[in-house]
């Protein structure tokens, strides 16, 4: 099976990486992976999985005999949420805006001593939240949203179930264009890498046009010779060759 087709069926939990946002994401999703996916980013590890929410706002407005009907979107949330079956002091400071972390040693012992509290204390800052669900088979997808952890947290000890810290992120727009969430798939091309004069020609104008425009090439010409010739002009400026 193709990766990333509508046959795919999603299966099973991931893993969660989690760093300080700085401000603006690589321009290649690659790039975004290799600084995200890190051991040091490493939340923790999860139980009982992660879901992405996202809620529209929409205003409806219509004229008294209900023949014309306008609406509008007006406002946008999305929320993250997830459970840390593994986590440490340096985790909770990660969920709390108020957090201050400092080490000791004393008598041969040494301390991470976390506090939280104190709204003056807010260090407003915000971070890149990466889920990753991993397939071999069907192809990796991913989760990206910058956020905070806005529900707090509970710390609960029970004599017969492990300790699970839950989160709820409110993602914030990370990017010009206001996005929420960015949910990325591995795919299997679509289309061949290059093609050959022969084969354009056994294509239609259509055809060509759609495989153009998914490869980022600008065609020009008025008939299918010229925009031939440019798709074969553009796919060697690319890098790649039809001539075998």
């Amino acid at each position: 099976m193709k990766k990333g087709t509508k046959e795919k069926v999603t299966l099973g939990s991931g893993k969660l990486y989690m760093a300080e946002f700085t401000g603006d994401f690589a321009k290649d999703f690659a790039e975004i992976l290799k600084l995200l996916m890190t051991e040091e980013n490493h939340a923790g590890w999860i139980k009982g999985g992660a879901s992405i929410e996202y809620k529209p706002t929409m205003t409806k407005e219509k004229d008294d005999l209900g023949h014309i009907v306008k609406e509008i979107l007006t406002d946008e949330e999305a929320t993250f949420k997830s459970g840390l079956f593994t986590w440490n002091g340096q985790t909770l400071a990660k969920f709390t805006a108020t957090a201050e972390i400092t080490t000791e040693t004393r008598d041969g012992k040494t301390y991470r001593r976390l506090k939280i509290g104190g709204t003056a204390n807010d260090d407003g800052k915000q971070y890149a939240i990466l889920f990753v669900h991993e397939d071999a088979v069907e192809g990796n997808c991913y989760l990206l949203v910058v956020g905070r952890n806005n529900a707090g947290f509970t710390i609960t000890f029970a004599p017969d179930s492990a300790t699970v810290i839950d989160a709820e992120f409110s993602c914030k727009p990370h990017d010009e264009r206001g996005t929420l969430i960015e949910f990325v798939e591995e795919i299997d091309e679509e289309y061949q890498k290059t093609y050959t004069e022969d084969e354009l020609n056994a294509l239609t104008v259509a055809q060509i046009e759609t495989i153009a425009k998914a490869k980022g090439y600008t065609l020009t010409g008025s008939d299918k010779a010229a925009k031939i010739a440019s798709f074969l002009a553009e796919q060697t400026a690319a890098g790649g060759s039809g001539t075998e």
